[in-house]
């Protein structure tokens, strides 16, 4: 039998050089893993995995726009919407829940003629309760208190009926901010008692964040600008035993108080956090020992501030 000649190291290089990649894989075994040329080319043919597309952010139209709450009712009031067409918060502000609190809804009524956002949206609500503004009294009892009565309803009294809508209006436009604005009798700092009458020149928050920072940084910056000591803010952490678990109730469950399933609802404006996710609720009161002009300039610049914070205005 012949022998078979045997091949150079020099030789066996030239002819690996000279062979395709792929017939090299081969005749070295390759990778054991590899697919067949045919699975390779079935896979190009399946569609790629469905990726998720993010949710595009909510924007409300630029412009301005008028809503009539409770419309046909001797209670029917306006709520101002300002839109910018740009992505940003929107922050509401509501005067007027108390018809004997001018400081709030008159301060109110110059953010609806003069502030303007320039990114996200500005809804204002200048006279909640008109009817107890006209009879300058804090409400009736055939009103109803509106800041009892949240988070409202639809066949209840007229204010657990305006709590309805301005809930509705919140969840619709998507609010983060909202700022009630209030007056009380008495200074918070003076007070020697506990009780509704001694809030002044507080700022109240629910106690969640970023309710709670968003606060104390607000109370802090306008503290910055008070000449006067007796001025000055306090933050208020409202009392977190007096609020129900955040994520205890439905809506409108009011099945353990007989009176808020009569009436419509029980929690102030601060409890809204509970039952509207991602919502912050600042509730600022004024001393009525000071003269009017002063509570209006300084609900303003309280206002301002929670604007520029939330981004609707430049700081």
């Amino acid at each position: 039998m012949p022998e078979t000649p045997r091949l150079s190291r020099r030789r066996l290089l030239r002819l690996t050089a000279a062979l395709p990649f792929g017939a090299l894989l081969v005749a070295c075994g390759g990778d054991g893993d590899a697919a067949p040329a045919g699975d390779a080319a079935e896979a190009k043919k399946q569609p790629p995995a469905p990726t998720s597309t993010p949710e595009p952010p909510f924007v409300v139209a630029a412009g301005e726009q008028k809503r009539l709450l409770l419309p046909g009712t001797p209670s029917e009031t306006p709520a101002y919407v300002f839109g910018t067409g740009l992505p940003g918060k929107v922050v509401m502000a509501l005067g007027g829940v108390h018809g004997n609190e001018p400081g709030g809804w008159q301060a109110a009524e110059q953010l609806a003629d003069r502030f303007r956002p320039v990114q996200g949206a500005f809804i204002i609500i200048p006279r909640a309760n008109k009817l107890a503004i006209t009879d300058f009294v804090r409400t009736t009892d055939q009103l109803g208190d509106l800041n009892r009565l949240y988070p409202g309803a639809q066949d209840g009294l007229p204010m657990a009926q305006m709590a309805y809508s301005i809930v509705d209006l919140v969840r619709e436009f998507h609010v983060a901010v909202l700022v009630d604005m209030h007056e009380s009798w008495a200074f918070y700092k003076d007070r020697s008692q506990n009780g509704t009458a001694f809030l002044g020149q507080t700022v109240a928050t629910y106690p969640a964040e970023p309710g709670m920072t968003l606060g104390r940084n607000v109370v802090d910056a306008v503290n910055g600008r008070i000449l006067g000591a007796q001025e000055e803010f306090t933050y208020r952490e409202f009392p977190s035993g007096r609020l129900p678990n955040p994520t205890s109730a439905a809506p409108n469950d009011t099945s353990g108080n007989p009176q808020a399933a009569v009436s419509g609802g029980s929690q102030s404006s601060l409890g809204l956090p509970r039952y509207i996710e991602n919502l912050t609720v600042l509730l600022v009161e004024m001393g009525q020992q000071q003269l009017l002009s002063r509570r209006v300039a300084l609900h303003v610049d309280v206002f301002q501030e929670v604007a520029r914070r939330s981004g609707i205005v430049s700081a």
